[in-house]
């Protein structure tokens, strides 16, 4: 049969299901290609609304003489976590008792929009905090050669032994790709990780603030029948952050 012949009478059952297993393979291998490239970009963008947070917090620290207390990530957005409610308000206080793992970055009392607190996957960064650093006006100043201190502890998540800091101010928290245990927008919780993934497990928990049990950072990592670990973390030091308020504020001298 020639080949115009062949066109003419069309495709058969074998030679069309030829063709789609083709073009799904194709198609798999472009989604498989391109994925690991989003999760750079969500990654990239998580980091660059990092960055503005941190400088955010140093303003309020500049501002304030302390950091500001979380915020409620279990009201959500649209209920006005982020207004000057008692608990949320800007100033230093002593912070509010929170659930678990819900204390969120407070965009409001930092100035920024809902959007600057959420990481690429468009979850609330959460906000874990040295509860004394919050409480005074004098909490975050430096007085002649003694630094305020922090008391959050972070590990290495790779080797959980491995101490990383026992003296943070402040933990950022990004849940990663999978979202695990952050909060939305809407004020719902993403399902948390299985209590067998202790390192994820602990930051969605924001273990590092009760009792001296920890967060964790580190690269992603598979763990071997829990998931993973993709977190993306940033913390400081209460004397890096008042050396970055610069001269003349947080009681550095002129």
């Amino acid at each position: 049969m020639s080949f115009w012949r062949a066109m003419a009478r069309g495709f058969s059952l074998i030679e069309m299901a030829i063709v789609l297993v083709v073009i799904g393979l194709i198609l798999s291998g472009g989604l498989m290609a391109i994925t690991p490239v989003l999760k750079s970009t969500k990654t990239t963008e998580t980091n660059t609304r990092l960055d503005l947070i941190e400088k955010a917090l140093v303003l309020y620290t500049i501002r304030n003489g302390c950091l500001p207390c979380p915020a409620n990530g279990d009201l959500g957005a649209a209920s006005g976590l982020a207004q000057g409610t008692t608990a949320y308000s800007s100033g230093c206080q002593t912070c509010a008792s929170l659930t678990a793992g819900s204390g969120v970055v407070p965009w409001g009392a930092l100035g920024l929009s809902p959007n600057d607190a959420t990481d690429g996957w468009g979850n609330l960064i959460s906000y874990v905090v040295t509860g004394t650093l919050t409480q005074t006006t004098t909490s975050m100043t430096r007085s002649g050669s003694t630094y305020p201190s922090g008391t959050l502890d972070i590990n290495d998540a790779a080797v959980t032994a491995t101490a990383i800091t026992t003296a943070a101010a402040y933990v950022l928290i990004s849940h990663g790709n999978d979202g695990r245990g952050a909060r939305t927008l809407s004020g719902t919780t993403v399902a948390a990780p299985a209590a067998t993934n202790v390192v994820q497990y602990n930051n969605t928990r924001g273990s590092c603030d009760s009792g001296g049990t920890l967060c964790y950072q580190g690269d992603p990592i598979g763990i071997a029948g829990t998931g993973e670990f993709d977190d993306v973390v940033r913390w400081r030091t209460a004397p890096l952050i008042v050396q970055q308020c610069g001269d003349n504020s947080c009681g550095n001298p002129a």
